[in-house]
């Protein structure tokens, strides 16, 4: 039996949803964040990229079901 790992679809799936929450949360707390002293720029680095990976995700997806 063969071991995916994360690249299995359901781990994959799990991976891209946490990384959805944490861009989320992120942005909704960006203003305590900023206040606590983190940088406006790393709350903002951070947040775009854990936006930015579902939509990659899900549109290289959308190009294998093609």
């Amino acid at each position: 039996m063969r071991r995916h790992g994360l690249m299995h679809p359901r781990g994959a799936a799990r991976v891209v949803a946490l990384l959805l929450a944490i861009g989320v949360i992120a942005g909704f707390s960006s203003t305590y964040l900023v206040q606590a002293g983190v940088p406006g720029w790393l709350i903002l680095v951070v947040t775009l990229l854990a936006l930015l990976v579902p939509i990659v995700a899900a549109s290289r997806g959308s190009h294998r079901n093609r």
